[in-house]
This record gives C-alpha cells, sequence and structure tokens, in this order.
C-alpha cells in the first residue's frame, strides 16, 4: 500500500505528507491506537471463528485456510501498528484509513492540512 502510494502520489508543496501531521495530531492518533489495535484484532478474530465453524471443505482445508488468514491479518497488523512513530505517522494513517479502521470522524479531529492531504491520496 505505502509503497505504491509513494510512487503515485504528486508530491507538491501544498501537501507535503511527511510535514502535515502536527503534535495535537501526534498525540490524538497515538491516544487511538489501543482502541483501533482491538478494533482490528476484534474483526480478525471474528473472522476466523467463521472459517473454524464453517462446514465448507474438510477439516484440513478448514485449516489452510485459518492458516492464510492469520498470515494476511499479521501483515495488517504489522501495517497499520508496527514502528508507530511520529516520522511514520502519514503511512499509519493511510493504512488504518484503507483498511477501514478510521472513522470519518476521527478522521474530522485531525488537522486541517493532515484532512487536505488525506483527501488528495484516493483509499485502496
Amino acid at each position: 500500500m505505502a509503497p505504491d502510494v509513494l510512487r503515485t502520489f504528486p508530491y507538491t508543496s501544498e501537501c507535503p505528507m511527511h510535514n502535515s501531521f502536527t503534535e495535537r495530531d501526534w498525540k490524538y492518533m497515538r491516544s487511538l491506537k489501543d482502541e483501533l489495535l482491538h478494533a482490528l484484532c476484534e474483526r480478525i478474530n471474528r473472522q476466523a471463528v467463521v472459517i473454524v465453524e464453517s462446514e465448507k471443505g474438510d477439516p484440513h482445508e478448514r485449516y489452510a485456510k485459518l492458516y492464510e488468514h492469520v498470515l494476511a491479518s499479521g501483515k495488517i497488523v504489522a501495517k497499520c501498528f508496527d514502528e508507530w512513530r511520529r516520522s511514520k505517522l502519514w503511512m499509519k494513517v493511510l493504512a488504518l484509513r484503507n483498511h477501514g479502521l478510521l472513522s470519518e470522524e476521527q478522521i474530522q479531529n485531525l488537522s486541517e492540512s493532515a484532512r487536505e492531504c488525506l483527501a488528495r491520496i484516493p483509499a485502496e
């Protein structure tokens, strides 16, 4: 996700992503981190239950599907939450938005400069 955005986003002086988030944005996103992580893990766990309880396929096929789900989910968790630093905040916010974790209300609580830059990058 982020590498594609890096290649295709037309960085201009109007919207330098790395400078778009204020200290207030950083503190706000830090305050949301646990809530967002828990929401993602809850979604992942619900999906795992559906896979395990499914009557489609034999037990090994369900296990294989669950294993794939866990691997894919781990990548999403890493993309959204690993290396949670201010210098990487814009990549984390993009990932959170693209995975449906940030509500419109939460986005509206960011600074105007951050919202403007987010608006210029299409969600995946």
